[in-house]
């Protein structure tokens, strides 16, 4: 299984023991709206999640990952590099969240950071896009964090969204 570590945090591949946990954190209302595309129905969602796990993980070697806290092994959130369909163009786009218990403590930036490392050293993707709700600040703001600048105002999935990129890996 594949899996990243830092200071505070594992990022790995979800397993199907970890679906109620992100389930429930999908589900929450400050994280919902961001990802609106998981559906109420939990037998549909279980089978999006065991399919993706079979399909993306060992197809593209990277997706969307767990971020855990090493202090209890709780999954605290969702971050990851996925290949997308924007405007026409394909680009890999990193997408996270973390929940809202646990923000404003670094751990997005933590998990994020450690992810567009690997992306750039083990994966050689010198561009990585974030599609952004306009109106989700934190959000925004952590990827300017993260090296990122925005681009433009476009339509992904049917709603209007930031664009934003970066060129670059982050260097300590």
């Amino acid at each position: 299984m594949w899996s990243l570590e830092t200071k505070n945090l594992y990022i790995r591949e979800l397993t199907k023991d970890d679906f109620d946990d992100y389930f429930a954190l999908c589900h929450q209302p400050d994280i919902h709206p961001y990802v609106s595309h998981i559906s109420h129905d939990k037998e549909v969602e279980y089978a999006r999640f065991i399919s993706y796990i079979q399909m993306v993980y060992g197809f593209y070697g990277f997706g969307l990952w767990g971020i855990y806290l090493k202090e209890n092994d709780t999954l605290i959130g969702q971050a990851g590099i996925e290949s997308q369909l924007v405007e026409d163009t394909g680009e890999i786009t990193l997408s996270y969240f973390v929940d809202p218990d646990h923000q404003r403590h670094g751990y997005g930036f933590e998990a994020c950071r450690a992810i567009l490392d690997y992306s750039a050293d083990e994966l050689e993707f010198n561009r990585i896009t974030a599609i952004i709700s306009p109106e989700n600040i934190p959000s925004r703001r952590l990827a300017e964090k993260l090296g990122f600048h925005f681009e433009k105002m476009t339509f992904y999935q049917n709603t209007e969204s930031c664009l934003y990129v970066r060129n670059t890996a982050i260097s300590d």
